[in-house]
């Protein structure tokens, strides 16, 4: 009897660990974890066996989370993470613990515990593919996103994970200690069920905000030059005039862009915008967010007063050459320096955008001569 009920608690034991090995990042080879795992459940089982000679009723299964320890050191995932995995692999370990106890309880009481054994590896059998297929990698998904839209959210849910697998250790404990019965097993069926549909409704729920976010971002994006649109300009400008922090505001138009379009066509008219983008995008990575304004305009938004060096060093465009589809006509430039209290962003953008026009006045003033 010993030995089946070992082989009972080893096989529980693989599935929990079968599914933190599919679902969390390695740290050490195969053979590495082998040994470590190994290693451990000796040590683990042996000191169970020591120090409670008479184990086996399934009272002890908790003790499982011990495992943390070793999983910790092996894998790179969070040790509260695991720990919310494990939650989860346990209450489905549990519920085919204790509905294959009812229903051998119910077979009778001889070969009890081998009946057991054949009826959770058939429960297993039957259901560790669509838990590995469709279950896990859903709830996977929802660990790794629920946090980007609510963080206090994940604590409710990390709270409902554990709540949930120490309902299923109390329904563990107090359906092995009574006579099977099919009111019981249909009573763990409807919790367990109740506990999936949880699940299915909260992967729903992060999984259309997770939609709903890349539609944000499409909708604030510039489809040619992969910049921030207009939208995404005014919505970051009205989060800077909230605040109390000086800012800058750069105004861009490209010179002559028309002859472009007109001597070279629009194809590489394109590739022209897209180019001082890409080159706007890389003077300013550390130094503010650029924006396509629309048509041949850009705009900057940096912290701070206005960057000297780096509004000269987009006027001269010196690294303009690599890769360009054709020679550069200047670009005229306006900046203010915004200080609060702050105007509305209309004014702000009228202002910076007069400051540009006259910049462009002067540069025309200047090639006429």
């Amino acid at each position: 009897m010993f030995i089946v009920q070992l082989l009972i608690i080893l096989e529980m034991l693989c599935v929990n660990i079968a599914s933190v090995e599919g679902f969390c990042r390695r740290k050490y080879n195969k053979g590495v974890r082998f040994l470590v795992l190994a290693a451990f459940s000796v040590l683990f089982f042996g000191s169970i066996v020591f120090l409670f000679p008479k184990y086996g009723d399934g009272k002890l299964m908790f003790l499982g989370f011990l495992y943390l320890i070793p999983l910790s050191f092996l894998y790179e995932n969070r040790v509260f993470q695991m720990f919310i995995i494990m939650c989860m692999n346990w209450a489905y370990s549990l519920f085919a613990f204790v509905t294959a106890f009812q229903i051998s309880r119910i077979l009778g009481e001889e070969n009890l515990y081998r009946n057991m054994l054949m009826i959770q590896t058939g429960i297993y059998a039957l259901t560790l593919y669509p838990l590995f297929k469709w279950a896990m990698p859903k709830f996977i998904f929802i660990l790794e996103n629920l946090g980007k839209y609510n963080r206090e959210c994940v604590r409710y849910f990390n709270l409902n994970c554990i709540l949930q697998s120490a309902t299923f250790v109390v329904l563990n404990v107090v359906f092995l200690a009574e006579v099977g019965s099919i009111a019981k097993i249909l009573a763990i069926f409807f919790f367990f069920g109740t506990t999936i549909l949880s699940y299915i409704m909260i992967y729903h729920i992060v999984s259309d905000s997770v939609r709903i976010r890349k539609l944000e971002q499409v909708s604030l994006r510039d489809d040619l030059t992969g910049l921030a649109n207009r939208v995404c300009l005014f919505e970051d400008l009205q989060e800077l005039r909230s605040g109390k922090d000086v800012f800058s505001i750069l105004f861009m138009d490209l010179d002559r862009f028309k002859e472009v379009n007109d001597i070279h066509g629009h194809v590489v008219g394109d590739q022209y915008l897209r180019h001082f983008a890409d080159i706007c995008r890389d003077v300013f990575r550390d130094r503010g967010k650029v924006y396509r304004f629309g048509g041949d305009e850009f705009v900057v938004l940096c912290p701070g007063s206005i960057p000297e060096d780096k509004t000269e060093e987009i006027r001269t465009c010196r690294n303009w050459e690599p890769g360009a589809p054709c020679p550069f006509n200047q670009v005229s430039i306006g900046a203010i320096e915004c200080r609060p209290p702050f105007s509305d962003a209309d004014s702000l953008m009228h202002e910076v955008d007069q400051k540009m026009y006259e910049m462009k006045l002067k540069s025309k003033r200047a090639r006429s001569r």
